[in-house]
């Protein structure tokens, strides 16, 4: 055997236990998760996942950051959407976002479980790695289409609603069947392009 082949051995059983612990702190939430699972799932030994990471945190911070770094990789956006005025990108931008979180259950309850569940370092390495690009990104972009608004304030109340709809909307459309429609993304980008408007 090659070392080619044991470095591309380990790196796939790496990748590998990125992506199922991943979807693991996605499922059950940190607290519900253990290395003993962990193994589990990705089918290999207690010593194999420390022979890759140092403790249940480290496997943590980089599953989610590894995993969510991916996805939002997809919706970066490209050198003509860079090109489009500031309202254009920006409505894009979040129409992509919310697409995603849509459709990658593994993505949306990642990013509610860092922002519910996670410690302050957790949240913070993870922030810093992941969530921060995104979100100076998309607040230029309100700066410059919305110059009075706060931003950062305006985007806080977007992002909480798209990450937390999918999950509450069974609440919503009980307690205020009028606003059940919010739990479409089409609608959720409408009422905040009337928000900003």
């Amino acid at each position: 055997m090659s070392v080619g082949e044991v470095g591309g051995k380990r790196e796939r059983t790496r990748a590998l236990l990125l992506l199922s612990s991943a979807q693991q702190f996605a499922k059950h939430g940190y607290n519900g998760v253990s290395i003993d699972l962990l193994a589990k799932a990705a089918k290999l030994s207690k010593g194999a996942l420390y022979d890759h990471f140092k403790s249940k945190e480290d496997i943590y911070i980089q599953s989610t950051s590894h995993y969510l770094v991916s996805v939002l990789k997809t919706i970066k956006p490209s050198d003509v959407e860079k090109g489009l005025n500031a309202e254009q990108a920006l409505f894009l931008y979040l129409g992509k976002f919310l697409e995603l979180l849509h459709n990658d259950w593994v993505a949306r309850r990642l990013v509610l479980r860092v922002i519910t569940e996670s410690t302050g370092e957790n949240v913070q390495a993870i922030a810093r790695k992941v969530l921060t690009e995104p979100f100076e990104y998309t607040a230029s972009l309100l700066s410059a289409f919305r110059p009075e608004l706060d931003a950062e304030e305006h985007l806080f109340s977007f992002y909480c609603n798209a990450i937390l709809r999918e999950d509450f909307k069974g609440v919503i459309g009980a307690l205020s069947p009028n606003v059940g429609a919010l739990t479409d993304s089409d609608a959720l980008l409408d009422h905040f392009r009337k928000v900003w408007a």
